[in-house]
């Protein structure tokens, strides 16, 4: 049996769900609207940022909670995955 070779595109694909690209901007803005959002109604939240686990409050100020031991999620790479 032949071994299936993966081939990663660098172009843009014409259904945007099937980009990386446009699957990781996605991802991205609707995770920083929906903290921009929070902390507006007043709720604090919690969220990654250079390897910790930070807490910012409504007034943005932001609480280190402890250090990531785990990667951060990369989307590219879980979704290239042969």
């Amino acid at each position: 049996m032949k071994d299936r070779i993966l081939k990663v595109r660098k172009h843009r694909r014409q259904d945007p769900l099937d980009d990386n690209r446009t699957l990781m901007r996605f991802a991205q803005d609707a995770s920083r609207t929906a903290i921009k959002q929070h902390l507006e109604k007043g709720v604090a939240v919690v969220y990654e940022r250079n390897g910790y686990l930070v807490r910012e409050s409504p007034d943005h100020e932001v609480t280190v909670i402890r250090q990531m031991n785990k990667k951060s999620f990369d989307l590219r790479s879980y979704l290239c995955q042969g």
